[in-house]
C-alpha cells in the first residue's frame, strides 16, 4: 500500500496523538502518534511512531517525490525547503477555521474572509457535482478562482499591520499569508484537493476510538493497530465491505508471492470486483 502511494506523485499527510503504555515503567503511559498517508480516492496507510519529530515524517515519506498536502505543521515545511522534489500543498480548511474562531474577536473582518473562502469552496462543489475529471477541474479553477484569491490577498495584506499580532484575527492573518503559496498549488493540478479534510476524515475513527480504548497497550501493538487501521480505512475509501475483503484476501495470501501480493490491496480487490460486475452486467 505504501509503495504504491509513494509512487503516485500526490499524497496527503497528517498525524494524531495516542497514548501508549511504557514497557519499561509499569502503569505509565507515554505519548505516541499515528501518522497517516493517503490520497483522494486511493488507499490509506497508518504508521505508529513514538514521536512527532522530523525523523518520523521522513520515515513516513521515505524518499517521496511529488506534491505533499499537509497542514501548517513546521516539520513538513522544513523538509520541503531541504528537498526540492517535495512540492507543498496547503490546507485551506485549517486557515478557514482560524478565521471562524476569530469572528468573536473581529466579526466584520473575519466574516468577510470566511465569505470569500466559501466562494472558493463553491467552485469545488460544482466540480464534484459535475463529476469533473482532474483536467476539467483545473480549468474550472483557473477560470473562476484567481479573482477571489487576489481579492482575498489584498484584504489580508491591508489588515495585517493593523491587527494585534496575538489576537485571533491577527494570528489567522499571519497563518494565511505564511501558507499563501502552498494554498495556490491546487490551482495548477486538478488532482489536488483544496484542503486536507479527506485525511482528517481517515483519522477521525482513531479520535473516536481512543475515547473507548484509552491507550495502546504496548509499542508493538501500536504497529499492529496501524496495520488494521490502514486496511479498514482503505476499504472505506473504496466503498467495500471489510469483512468480504479480509475473508478473500486472507485466503488468497496463503498462496501469494512477492510478485502477486500487490493484487490483494483493497484498491486492487475493489477494481477486480468492479470489472467482474461490469462483465456480469454485459453478459
Amino acid at each position: 500500500l505504501k509503495r504504491e502511494l509513494l509512487a503516485g506523485g500526490y499524497v496527503q499527510v497528517d498525524e494524531t496523538p495516542v497514548r501508549v503504555l511504557d514497557p519499561e515503567v509499569k502503569g505509565r503511559s507515554a505519548q505516541g502518534y499515528l501518522w497517516v498517508l493517503g490520497k483522494p480516492g486511493g488507499d490509506v496507510v497508518f504508521e505508529f511512531h513514538p514521536g512527532r519529530g522530523r525523523e518520523y515524517a521522513e520515515k513516513l515519506l521515505d524518499g517521496y517525490r511529488g506534491i505533499l498536502q499537509r497542514d501548517g505543521y513546521g516539520v513538513y515545511g522544513a523538509m520541503a525547503k531541504d528537498q526540492p522534489a517535495l512540492i507543498p500543498a496547503g490546507c485551506l480548511a485549517h486557515g478557514r477555521r482560524k478565521f471562524v474562531d476569530a469572528v468573536e474577536d473581529e466579526p466584520e473582518k473575519a466574516r468577510w474572509v470566511v465569505t470569500r473562502m466559501a466562494r472558493l469552496y463553491h467552485i469545488e462543489r460544482i466540480a464534484r457535482q459535475e463529476k469533473f475529471d482532474p483536467e476539467a477541474r483545473r480549468r474550472l479553477r483557473q477560470e473562476e478562482a484567481p479573482p477571489i484569491w487576489a481579492e482575498l490577498k489584498e484584504y489580508l495584506q491591508a489588515h495585517a499591520s493593523g491587527s494585534l499580532p496575538q489576537s485571533p484575527f491577527g494570528k489567522a492573518v499571519r497563518y494565511a499569508l505564511a501558507e499563501w503559496d502552498s494554498w495556490q498549488t491546487y490551482l495548477s493540478d486538478g488532482r489536488v484537493e483544496i484542503d486536507n479534510n479527506l485525511t482528517e476524515n481517515a483519522i477521525r475513527p482513531v479520535a473516536i476510538g481512543r475515547k473507548n480504548w484509552i491507550f495502546i497497550g504496548h509499542p508493538d501493538a501500536g504497529w499492529r493497530s496501524a496495520v488494521i487501521y490502514s486496511i479498514i480505512a482503505s476499504c472505506r475509501r473504496h466503498g467495500i465491505d471489510p469483512w468480504d475483503y479480509l475473508k478473500e484476501a486472507l485466503e488468497g495470501l496463503a498462496a501469494a508471492t512477492n510478485k502477486t501480493v500487490g493484487s490483494f490491496t483493497p484498491g486492487a480487490w475493489a477494481a477486480r470486483r468492479r470489472n467482474q460486475a461490469d462483465k456480469d452486467l454485459a453478459a
